[in-house]
């Protein structure tokens, strides 16, 4: 346990093969405070991730070599004379953005997220079942019987947002693209309606079936999606914005010539809504105790990709495969 092996970001680069390197690197001494964690689990954020390679994301101030990942579970190794209430062996969640991609980490006391165990599950509903609850419940203030409309339905967020969804008892229309990804949904029992993208349009079934209907559109594809959501939605309806995957995969943003966004919306009453997770830190804690509850009561399940990826080495991959559109719920690398 001399070593720590990290992915890191060695220099900015679209490519993350030529950006990133793995290294080694001591184990630092703890401080009183301090805990060492044995990462057992990384969660990956292919996306998010491109962007900090790339140097686009302007909040996060980059120096190489720079880890990066943000979510973890792991077990304490070590911890400092100060801290109280943990004990060698305990499970952790750790969600920090520079943390994730590692084998040790070092955290603060304050920081401890306790889990019951460190596995694939726990670390999909934190933080990525936090994010579905809180952008239901703040950006797209889902109420009880409306129609909610979600793309990427089959991932890592979109299916627990369908799941929370369908406990407010909503109408739900999950969106994929592949039959796995239908299987995956019709084995939730969570969706009303299911468009697979590859054999249906999905501006032609929104329109025809759902014109005027769509209270929330939560979308993290972008593009024609926002597009097809837009068009669609009900007197007072809200598109939340919760990723932009087809416009962060390409060198630059589309640039269209239309009437602004308003001109479709104003006499709706509707609105266009972005979520950021760590906008909401305050309420992290209270999602977490709703979902950690709602999963040990067998109330919500999670659903991890069953792709098997294992070792520092594996997370290149991994990034390539959830962006090739591969996944079927959470990927994710174990250690």
């Amino acid at each position: 346990m001399d070593k720590n092996k990290q992915l890191v970001i060695t220099k900015f680069d679209s490519s993350i093969n030529i950006a990133t390197s793995v290294i080694e690197t001591p184990i630092p001494t703890l401080k009183d405070s301090e805990i060492l964690v044995q990462n057992k689990y990384v969660g990956i954020n292919a996306i998010y991730d491109q962007e900090l390679y790339k140097g686009r994301i302007p909040y996060i101030h980059v120096n190489f070599p720079y880890v990066f990942g943000v979510e973890a579970v792991g077990i304490v190794i070590d911890f400092g004379k100060n801290v109280k209430g943990i004990n060698i062996g305990q499970a952790l969640s750790t969600v920090k953005v520079g943390t994730a991609y590692q084998e040790y980490q070092v955290i603060d006391q304050q920081d401890v997220i306790k889990i019951p165990e460190a596995t694939p599950e726990y670390l999909t509903l934190n933080p990525t079942g936090v994010s579905a609850y809180l952008a239901l419940k703040n950006t797209g203030e889902l109420q009880t019987g409306e129609t909610i409309v979600i793309s990427a339905a089959a991932g890592g967020l979109g299916h627990i947002v369908a799941q929370l969804a369908k406990e407010k008892n909503c109408h739900v229309v999950g969106i994929c693209g592949k039959s796995e990804k239908v299987a995956l949904l019709n084995s939730l029992n969570c969706c009303d309606r299911i468009i697979n993208y590859n054999e249906e349009s999905i501006s032609e079934v929104l329109k025809n079936d759902y014109a005027n209907k769509i209270d929330v559109g939560f979308d993290s594809v972008g593009t024609y999606m926002f597009d097809a959501f837009l068009e669609n939605l009900a007197p007072l309806g809200r598109l939340v914005v919760s990723g932009l995957a087809t416009e962060l995969t390409q060198p630059n943003f589309e640039k269209i010539h239309t009437a602004r966004v308003y001109e479709s919306i104003y006499w709706k009453g509707a609105s266009v809504r972005c979520f950021m997770n760590h906008l909401y830190k305050s309420q992290h804690p209270e999602a977490r105790n709703y979902l950690f509850t709602q999963y040990q009561e067998n109330k919500l399940q999670v659903k991890v990709d069953p792709t098997l990826f294992e070792g520092i080495e594996s997370i290149v991959a991994a990034s390539k495969y959830l962006l090739a559109g591969k996944s079927c719920g959470k990927v994710v690398v174990k250690l």
